[in-house]
């Protein structure tokens, strides 16, 4: 008579692993894993929440992106750091109030905005053109209103290398306009990118859709037609508007420059009431 053989399993528990190992394999995942592992059990709890697993997720260079703070980040664990990085609300400001400093929440990316006063404007020295004006529910000190201007032109390149590697990132022009405002939406404004020189994005916007709706506009003339390819802008959470100037890809940070620019010189026409915060870059959603 067969004998039958038979196999015995034995399953570990995981719980009963060094809060170490259980750090050091959370630390893979995500932050949202991390979140829903905490959940789970005390030991993974404690693995979960460690500085050991949010230093992970934080930014390689953050200690030293926070020396370059306006005000000191004040914060109890990495867990915590994380998440007020990931505040929108309550940016960090760097590089004397310049620019901001944050984290997109799901993936850790790095996330800037550059403040109007960063970029490069032209004629935005020249009082007759531009005014600096304080606002509250900026940012930053500093925004730029434009008084009236026939040549458009907002710049700003920055290295690739302060950005997360491996990320798909979009620039966003983020403003708002004046009640006055003008000229902002024929001839459409053309927004690009750049990486190296090299250009990856180029597109059609127009700011100020609304002013299409002027029973008889004032510059007269031909309209030019907002096909599916123009980009429009959207409402912000903060009560701005923001813009998409184009989407990129980081790489291995080690690209170059990526230039951004909004441009409209193409009408001679005259125009007003744009009022510059600046230019975010963020991960593409």
């Amino acid at each position: 008579m067969e004998m039958e053989s038979t196999e015995t399993t034995v399953v570990g528990d995981i719980n009963l692993l060094p809060e170490e190992c259980l750090s050091h394999v959370i630390s893979f995942t995500t932050p949202r894993d991390a979140i829903v592992s905490s959940a789970v059990s005390r030991p993974l709890q404690s693995a979960a929440d460690s500085d050991a697993t949010w230093e992970h997720f934080l930014p390689s260079d953050y200690a030293s992106i926070l020396s370059r703070a306006v005000d000191p980040v004040h914060y109890a664990s990495k867990k915590d750091l994380y998440f007020r990085l990931c505040d929108p609300d309550h940016p960090v400001l760097i590089d004397g109030g310049t620019m901001s400093f944050g984290l997109e929440k799901s993936s850790g990316a790095k996330c800037f905005m550059i403040s109007a006063r960063a970029l490069s404007i032209i004629w935005g020295d020249d009082d007759r053109y531009w005014q600096w004006i304080a606002l509250p529910e900026s940012r930053f000190n500093e925004c730029a209103e434009l008084s009236a201007v026939c040549w458009l032109e907002i710049k700003r390149t920055i290295d690739s290398n302060i950005l997360t590697i491996h990320t798909a990132y979009a620039a966003y022009l983020v403003f708002k306009l004046a009640p006055n405002a003008y000229g902002l939406s024929n001839p459409l404004q053309t927004a690009k990118i750049t990486v190296a020189g090299d250009t990856v994005s180029e597109h059609f916007v127009c700011l100020n859709v609304r002013e299409r709706e002027t029973p008889n506009p004032w510059w007269g003339g031909e309209i030019e037609e907002i096909t599916d390819d123009v980009i429009l802008p959207s409402e912000r959470q903060d009560g701005w508007w923001e813009v998409e100037l184009g989407e990129f890809y980081s790489g291995d940070g080690i690209d170059g420059e990526v230039g951004m620019s909004f441009v409209e010189i193409r009408g001679g026409l005259w125009k007003n009431g744009l009022i510059v915060q600046g230019i975010e870059v963020r991960p593409r959603q």
